[in-house]
């Protein structure tokens, strides 16, 4: 049974969501799915990337990811990287469990990212006015954003995209998968 999630909870939830994009503008947008407890963090090029060039990029990103849980002794249960193609942007897609992903992981995929595709990532900009204590963009502001993911209450699907300076968070109700009917 579907149980709402109260205005509290959502809002804390979507500023958290909202600080890890802004710590992060190499991020395009964010992806929670409950539903099998995976994150969807995806990067933007300023190119189109033939086949060649992703399964590379898969590989480059898999062996940097592996290697680095491997050091910490964990090891991941979901890591997959795929490819979305728009006429000059590359959308590129990196899946993990919620449950071994971490600040530092991210840190380092947003790192990777830069050195593989340098000015050809496409990046957001800060914003002049923020600071790093009241935009929330700490390493415990991530933490506590990915705490916030990975709440076993957390039954909606929640997107996150960072446009220009601006963050539009949404939440995905289960159910409504397909689009509404057009009313007249």
């Amino acid at each position: 049974m579907y149980r709402p999630r109260n205005a509290f909870e959502s809002a804390d939830t979507v500023n958290r969501v909202v600080a890890l994009l802004v710590r992060f503008p190499e991020l395009h947008s964010i992806r929670s799915n409950p539903a099998d407890a995976t994150l969807t963090l995806t990067y933007a090029v300023d190119r189109r990337l033939n086949a060649p060039g992703m399964r590379a990029l898969e590989d480059f990103v898999g062996e940097h990811v592996r290697s680095f849980h491997a050091l910490g002794g964990d090891q991941i249960e979901r890591f997959a990287v795929t490819c979305e193609q728009d006429v000059k942007v590359t959308f590129i897609h990196v899946t993990r469990d919620l449950a071994t992903f971490s600040p530092e992981e991210l840190a380092l995929q947003a790192s990777l990212f830069v050195a593989r595709f340098g000015d050809a990532l496409l990046t957001n900009p800060q914003a002049e006015e923020a600071d790093d204590d009241e935009a929330g963009t700490s390493d415990e502001a991530v933490e506590l954003a990915l705490d916030a993911l990975r709440d076993p209450s957390q039954r909606q699907r929640l997107v996150g995209v960072r446009e220009e300076k601006r963050v539009i968070v949404y939440f995905v109700h289960p159910a409504k998968r397909t689009k509404a009917r057009a009313r007249s």
